[in-house]
């Protein structure tokens, strides 16, 4: 059955993809098409993709329809607009021998298929205005409800934990500009492009703390997203405002015990507002195990607010990792490794783990990338007193240091693979996790439905489109190249929101919006740039040489492709950087993680 519905699923996605995302390519071409026709040119060729056709006819206007190999685009072949046969391949038709077209007909016939974007788009929306857009309640806050203290295990604070922000800031402004949700407040982080003296990231926040307004510095580090793209954001640390809406206590839990239930709310623990579940977890952490007032509004018509007390536990949410660091060229770097099991497919938690597995290496992208990675099994090592078999974090770190941490040979596999990697300049240690105080709860999400007029839904895409093509071309921007997504990426997010048709007509609506201002931008091969080679002649009064226009195209026809192929490499790229956080995750899931079991008495 899950096969089946596995292949379902699939299948909706690949329709999905074909619908939207084809469809976007037909608009924009149909109005080309159309506008040409109206206009009176000649058309040769209607084609959806580049390259060989793979399959077609010849429609009685004696046009030729196509979809072709290449998915990357699409052209209507016109050759009294201009030469594009390094893209359209070679017209039938001489375009000398057709008689000559206004200014008028190529500005129109150039523009239109913009056009057709921008009104699909507005259907789309209006469409997205009707049934309301799916939300979260942490996109429609500007109010802080967490702060991290530090990233990816750093010993030092965060950027906002060093800034001072704090939970139940209300973010009025970044970088001066205004913001209306938490989305935009990441992704004005994200995109930003302020430096301080020392040309280090840096970003400015108008908050309100209570009746206070306040301009806050913060210094922003770029985290990595993916480990094969490099794609990496400018990110502070910081979360949403979420309301803690308790979803089943668990079992034998302290919440259990006291009397919290299902959909009771948690607005302050001693006293002390609470502004999401990890700004109540860093609470409790801050203080001893001891008993804690909780102030609680149930849920059901008659909301009743009461005040609860109990005493948090300790509890160890992860195993114990053996953590291995070796120097090569100067560089450092470092691996954790989990206990697992022989099989490791086996979901049972208390299977007896004979084996070492890397969790995760850092940095992402060494050389050592390729064999010492998420999901390589370390099976055994070979140390002065010969080869010795590791099952735990122990067995490692005390044969690193018997050979006092100079040289060290670790046996590998990942998959059918048996091979061995030599280490030097080693340090070996087991991580032992620290324990935390649990209640026992997790919140219940509350979907949102929200509805956004086609005017704030056109305000957002055209405002994001704008904002990423500047911060391109912005050298304090750590914005780049190898962010931009090609078809494989979006693909993939297709494929990803197809369980919700909503969020498939929301970022189609993006693409169309793209599709649009890209196609304008004045760059010879697409619209825009035919509509600055017509306004040049229309100046001169006269046609530039085919020649010189054949040679323009072809040069930026190499460009295109050129950047075309870097996208889809970096898409590549970043599919294989996705599958090993995926391996990660799961590892993460299985194996670090430990259920957190209550009972009596601590253990």
């Amino acid at each position: 059955m899950d096969s089946i519905t596995s292949i379902f699923e699939g299948a909706w996605g690949v329709f999905l993809i074909a619908v939207f995302f084809g469809g976007s390519i037909f608009v924009h071409e149909l109005g080309h098409f159309l506008a040409a026709r109206k206009r009176g040119l000649k058309v040769e060729r209607f084609s959806i993709g580049f390259g060989p056709k793979i399959f077609g006819w010849t429609g009685k206007d004696g046009v030729d329809y196509r979809v072709s190999l290449l998915p990357l685009g699409g052209y209507v072949a016109l050759p009294q607009m201009v030469d594009m046969e390094a893209i359209e391949g070679k017209n039938e038709s001489d375009a000398e021998s057709l008689p000559p077209i206004s200014y008028a007909d190529k500005m129109i016939v150039a523009v239109m298929g913009a056009v057709f974007n921008v009104i699909f788009a507005f259907f789309l929306a209006c469409v997205l205005w009707a049934i309301k857009m799916p939300s979260t309640e942490s996109n429609i806050t500007t109010t802080i409800g967490s702060v991290e203290k530090s990233f990816l295990g750093q010993t030092k604070l965060s950027p906002a934990m060093e800034a001072g922000l704090k939970p139940g800031d209300k973010i009025l402004t970044v970088d001066g500009a205004s913001v209306l949700d938490f989305k935009e407040i990441v992704e004005k982080i994200a995109l930003g492009s302020g430096r301080d003296a020392e040309g280090n990231p840096q970003v400015t926040f108008s908050v309100k703390r209570g009746s206070e307004t306040l301009d806050i510095v913060a210094k922003p580090e770029r985290i990595e997203l993916n480990p094969e793209s490099g794609d990496a954001i400018r990110r502070i640390g910081i979360g949403p405002s979420i309301d803690i809406i308790i979803a089943k206590p668990a079992p034998g839990s302290p919440a259990e015990k006291a009397g919290l239930k299902q959909g009771d709310e948690i607005l302050e623990v001693n006293g002390t507002p609470v502004y999401s579940l990890n700004h109540f977890k860093d609470i409790l952490d801050a203080q001893e195990v001891k008993e804690v007032m909780i102030k609680v509004k149930s849920g059901g018509e008659k909301p009743e607010v009461r005040t609860v007390a109990l005493t948090p536990v300790l509890r160890t949410e992860h195993v114990e990792l053996a953590k291995i660091t070796f120097k090569e060229n100067n560089n450092e770097y470092s691996l954790r490794l989990v206990p697992v099991p022989d099989d490791i497919r086996t979901e049972n938690p208390k299977a007896e783990r004979r084996n070492l597995m890397i969790f995760d290496v850092l940095p992402t992208k060494s050389s050592y990338s390729d064999i010492l990675k998420p999901g390589t099994i370390i099976t055994s090592v070979d140390q002065s007193s010969g080869i010795v078999a590791v099952r735990k974090p122990q067995d490692l770190a005390q044969a690193v240091t018997e050979t006092k941490g100079e040289k060290i040979t670790l046996f590998y596999k990942n998959g059918s693979n048996e091979r061995s990697v030599a280490l030097q300049n080693l340090k070996a240690e087991v991580v032992k996790p620290a324990s935390t105080p649990y209640i026992g709860i997790r919140n219940a999400i509350k979907a949102e439905l929200i509805r956004k007029t086609p005017v704030e839904q056109f305000q957002y895409a055209f405002g994001i489109t704008f904002s990423t093509l500047q911060k391109l071309l912005d050298r304090k921007s750590d914005v780049q190249l190898n962010h931009l997504m090609g078809v494989i990426s979006m693909a993939k997010i297709y494929y990803s929101t197809a369980d919700d048709i909503r969020r498939v007509i929301w970022f189609t609506i993006i693409i169309n919006i793209n599709l649009a201002i890209l196609n304008l931008m004045p760059v010879p091969v697409l619209d825009g740039g035919h509509m600055l080679m017509a306004t040049i002649q229309k100046i001169l009064g006269r046609q530039i040489p085919i020649k010189i226009i054949a040679g323009i195209q072809y040069f930026f026809v190499v460009l295109l492709l050129s950047l075309m192929a870097y996208v889809i490499f970096n898409d590549v790229k970043r599919c294989s950087g996705d599958n090993v956080l995926q391996i990660q995750n799961e590892i993460e899931r299985r194996y670090v993680n430990k259920d957190v079991v209550f009972d009596s008495e601590p253990k």
